[in-house]
This record gives C-alpha cells, structure tokens and sequence, in this order.
C-alpha cells in the first residue's frame, strides 16, 4: 500500500511559559453541557525539523513523493510560537463537523491552537495539489483519546447543529 505524505517529521517544543496553578480547571464529566471545559492552556514554541518521524517506513511512501525539506521552504524549518488550549469535551473530528453522515467518532479531549502548527501556504515550494486542496495551513484544532461512550451523547460540543438550519430566514 502507498501513502501520499507531505510532512513526515520529528518536531521539537517546548513550553514558553509554565501553566499556572490557576489556569488548570479539571472536572469530573463535560458531557452535560455544550461548552468545552478548559484544562489548561499554554504558550509553546514549535520546530520543523528535517529528520524523517520515526516509525515511517519510507518503503510504503510513493516514488514521486516530495516530502519534509523537498516540499517546505527553509522558513517552514524555523521556530514558531503558539497558544494552545487543552479542553475536556464531546468532540468529533474537525472533517466531520457539519455533516450528516452516521460515522462521527467522538473524542474526549481536543487541542486548539491560536494558529495552525502546520507551514502557511507561502512556506511551500509547491502548495497546487495536496496542499492546496487539503489547505493544512487551516487546521487548528486536534481531537484525541476516542471515547465510544460519548458516541450517543448528543450533537458534538465543536459541531454544527444542522436544525438550527431549518428555521433559517431570508430577507
């Protein structure tokens, strides 16, 4: 089977600023409700490297692939600084929000970013195809741990309540 890859890599972080006690607010359950319950949020600084991410084999990559340095400028490889937020909740993965199909997992825990982790579409030498069409540069929010316990628990805190739709008016 082949993979069409476009970054594949290790990358380094670390924390500018250390969370504050008071900033992390734990609860117990946040399926009740439809707002996110913050479990912290922190400032962190993000390096591309050129290093090949463990783990990939790069047998099962396709001849033509241009990948890491052969398809992001040298800017893409510099430190870059982000606030993320860690939040507890009802989540479906950002590809699924506003659909209708019947396949929505969901998931516990989300990371939202204040910008996208992903190279801006400047910083590749060739953004047509792949990653123009899949416009990675957009994405900032990340979901994880899947919880099928949450699959039932109603709309999706991140999603779009397709109703609300029904009654629209225009004037």
């Amino acid at each position: 089977m082949d993979f069409c890859w476009f970054i594949a890599l290790e990358l380094k972080w670390k924390s500018l600023s250390p969370p504050q006690p008071d900033q992390v607010v734990e609860t117990a359950s946040a399926t009740r409700t439809r707002s996110p319950h913050l479990l912290g949020q922190l400032n962190l600084e993000i390096t591309l490297t050129k290093r090949l991410a463990q783990g990939v084999d790069p047998s099962m990559m396709r001849k033509s692939t241009i990948l890491n340095e052969h398809g992001l400028s040298d800017d893409a490889f510099r430190a870059k600084s982000f606030t993320v937020r860690i939040e507890k909740g009802n989540f479906t993965e950002p590809i699924w929000v506003g659909s209708k199909g019947s396949y929505r997992p969901r998931y516990a825990l989300r990371l939202l970013f204040d910008k996208s982790p992903y190279p801006p579409r400047e910083q590749w030498k060739k953004p047509e195809g792949g990653p123009e069409s899949n416009h990675f540069w957009d994405n900032v929010e990340f979901v994880g741990r899947r919880s099928p316990e949450l699959d039932n628990k109603g709309i999706a805190m991140n999603d779009v309540d397709p109703a609300g739709w029904g009654s629209c008016v225009m004037s």
